[in-house]
């Protein structure tokens, strides 16, 4: 599997019944409300009245908050780890205050409802703040879609893997199974007979080069008759280099599929046993 682009980078937060159960009952006190706080009410059976405006996504702007470090640290300093009312609320309790389905609320909707919290508490009408009414909330981070690999690139590694084992599990079984004792590829005579090709291709280039310089440096000259002799020498050096050229690309294609056939996995046998994984090695028992 592989991972993908986010394509939605948007923190996400499932509201919770305690959540809109509090924005449900300061209602009077509103005068705006976003529209996904709007839609999460409607879907959860609260209404809203007509005398609030509702806001659109482009006009909720808000300033990134500044954290008060030093007041984060007094705040936090006598907290435990794991609250004791999360640990000793009963299951019922949970139920009620625990995360809806339906729909989503953003970074915006949360600070505007932080500025209407804060609101709200200039005027004494409640004493709540934002961390106590997200708490139970579930907030979902973007994640990265994950993409089904190419069925052929899939099947095509997993034969090479196949043949990676195989390979090492005749190489380690070598001188266990006699059958895998005499493998062509790794006599001595198979190894001299791939040496001599090799020495073969480079002597012909050799020969071949050395033959055109000698064209052009005598055979021109005895054609066409006496020439200078720095005019010669450059005549052989240019067929020299022409026939080099061109020696040396077929040289270089030999040598690939000489290295293909290296690669290439060994010869089976009748009787050498097709590996699929490292739980097919059984060990030898004398």
């Amino acid at each position: 599997m592989l991972k993908s682009t986010i394509v939605d980078t948007r923190v996400r937060l499932r509201p919770s019944k305690k959540l809109l159960a509090s924005i449900n009952a300061q209602k009077e006190h509103l005068r705006e409300l976003p529209a996904n706080v709007a839609t999460a009410l409607e879907k959860n059976g609260y209404s809203v009245p007509k005398s609030i405006r509702i806001l659109k996504d482009s006009e909720l702007v808000f300033k990134r908050p500044q954290i008060d470090t030093k007041l984060l640290e007094k705040l936090t300093a006598d907290v435990p780890d794991v609250p004791q009312k999360a640990a000793e609320a009963p299951e019922e309790e949970e139920e009620q205050q625990g995360p809806v389905d339906g729909h989503f609320l953003y970074l915006n909707d949360l600070h505007w409802l932080n500025s209407a919290l804060t609101e709200l508490r200039k005027k004494n009408v409640i004493n709540v703040f934002l961390y106590e009414l997200i708490e139970s909330c579930e907030l979902i981070l973007p994640e990265n879609e994950f993409k089904p690999r190419n069925p052929e690139l899939e099947a095509r590694c997993q034969r090479l893997r196949e043949e990676q084992q195989n390979r090492e599990y005749q190489k380690m079984t070598k001188n266990v199974d006699a059958t895998l004792k005499h493998v062509p590829e790794d006599t001595v005579a198979y190894q001299l007979k791939s040496i001599n090709k090799q020495i073969i291709a480079v002597a012909q280039f050799i020969f071949s080069v050395a033959a055109g310089f000698t064209f052009g440096f005598f055979g021109v000259n005895l054609m066409v008759g006496p020439l200078p002799f720095g005019f010669r020498i450059l005549l052989g050096v240019i067929v020299a280099l022409v026939i080099a050229l061109a020696e040396m690309y077929f040289l270089a294609k030999k040598l690939h599929e000489y290295d293909e056939v290296l690669d290439a996995p060994k010869r089976k046998t009748p009787n050498s046993p097709k590996v699929s994984g490292v739980q097919n090695i059984k060990p030898h028992v004398d």
